[in-house]
């Protein structure tokens, strides 16, 4: 394939939810991707599995009954990730999985982090002071370390839920990137009247349990749609590894062929940052948070440019 065919930049970002998600969903993730030679960006959680707090959402976040019936929670899920943190002690993510996180990064992709317990991060951010935002970045960034030996490059966060706080922590401390919004383009972001100069790359198209039972039910007919909704510059999309690393790997191969096919190329999102940086235009917007449809509770957005 020559320059010339290339029709836009699609950047494959892999959040891992849990346990059951880093040891079966991974593995099958890697295998796909190996297939069709595609290197992609995997964000991991640096604690415990606490999958099962998540219930208290029913009562709290909007939609999210009609979510999990959408999507098959005991199917995706399995009932004793739905007891970890309730019933039984969740184990720890990203330390059970080290010797899967060498061998992500042997095989070329990126690893960062999907904060330290995800459901807290995702339910709680919002609200944090400084000093709890931090405290909990500092232990993931300990974790990671230990386990890379290195210091993590990007952070990609939980539910796209995110405060000004953890902004400054990843400015502070090396980050090049971070990845915790919905949006339609890279930016430099501006939260609570501060701008940040930390490279903000959203996830531009839905993810799969947001579409599914609306658009379609099938692989193919998934497939297509998000296919279609590619566009000409750069595309993110976020695919989890409790999904399209179970059942739902054909939607995950089919769109890689069909993206493939019409002269997408792949590349992980800390080349793409890395690209951009260099570049050195970049808009300026806002982050607030809003909802967005097939998904419960608010999300981090961002505005036009400023």
């Amino acid at each position: 394939m020559n320059n010339s065919d290339t029709k836009g930049i699609i950047g494959i970002k892999i959040d891992v939810d849990t346990h059951v998600g880093m040891q079966r969903g991974v593995p099958q993730i890697l295998s796909i991707l190996k297939k069709y030679n595609v290197l992609a960006s995997f964000f991991i959680p640096m604690g415990r599995d606490n999958t099962g707090r998540t219930v208290k959402r029913i009562w709290t976040k909007k939609g999210f009954l009609k979510k999990v019936n959408r999507v098959g929670v005991l199917q995706t899920y399995g009932i004793r990730t739905l007891l970890y943190g309730i019933l039984i002690r969740g184990p720890e993510i990203a330390k059970k999985g080290a010797g899967i996180i060498k061998k992500i990064i042997e095989e070329g992709h990126e690893v960062g982090i999907h904060g330290h317990d995800h459901v807290y991060w995702h339910d709680h951010i919002k609200d944090l002071d400084r000093d709890h935002t931090e405290e909990i970045l500092k232990k993931s960034v300990m974790v990671y370390r230990d386990i890379t030996g290195k210091a993590p490059l990007s952070f990609a966060a939980p539910g796209w839920m995110i405060n000004a706080h953890a902004l400054n922590f990843f400015q502070e401390n090396g980050f090049i990137y971070s990845s915790d919004t919905r949006g339609q383009m890279p930016f430099y972001p501006v939260m609570d009247n501060r701008l940040f100069r930390i490279i903000q790359i959203p996830s531009t198209l839905p993810t799969l349990d947001e579409v599914v039972g609306i658009e379609g039910n099938d692989p193919k007919i998934l497939s297509d749609y998000f296919a279609d909704s590619l566009n000409k510059e750069i595309n993110i999309l976020t695919i989890h590894a409790e999904l399209e690393g179970k059942r739902w790997g054909g939607f995950l191969e089919m769109f890689l062929q069909k993206s493939i096919s019409r002269g997408f190329i792949f590349k992980r999102l800390i080349d793409i940052a890395q690209n951009l940086k260099i570049k050195g235009q970049l808009p300026i917007c806002e982050i607030f948070y809003d909802y967005i449809r097939g998904r419960a509770g608010e999300v981090s957005c961002h505005s036009a440019p400023l």
